[in-house]
């Protein structure tokens, strides 16, 4: 992979995170509360997913992509 192309997919990536949260604010208006608190698991083990298995992974290869340091 090079680092344009782990750019493109780290972006997808953030897109991903940002969508998700933007549904946990989604299913915390329209949804019961035991309702909304399995949405809001299953939310949180998706973007730790994403974090550890594929942003992480591109900051690995590509220190520099890493918007945190």
């Amino acid at each position: 992979m090079n680092k344009q192309d782990a750019a493109e997919i780290q972006e997808c990536g953030l897109k991903a995170i940002e969508n998700l949260t933007l549904l946990l604010d989604k299913a915390k208006a329209c949804c019961s509360n035991d309702l909304y608190e399995q949405i809001r698991k299953g939310v949180g083990l998706s973007i730790g997913k994403i974090q550890t298995e594929l942003l992480d992974v591109i900051c690995t290869i590509y220190p520099e992509l890493d918007d945190l340091q």
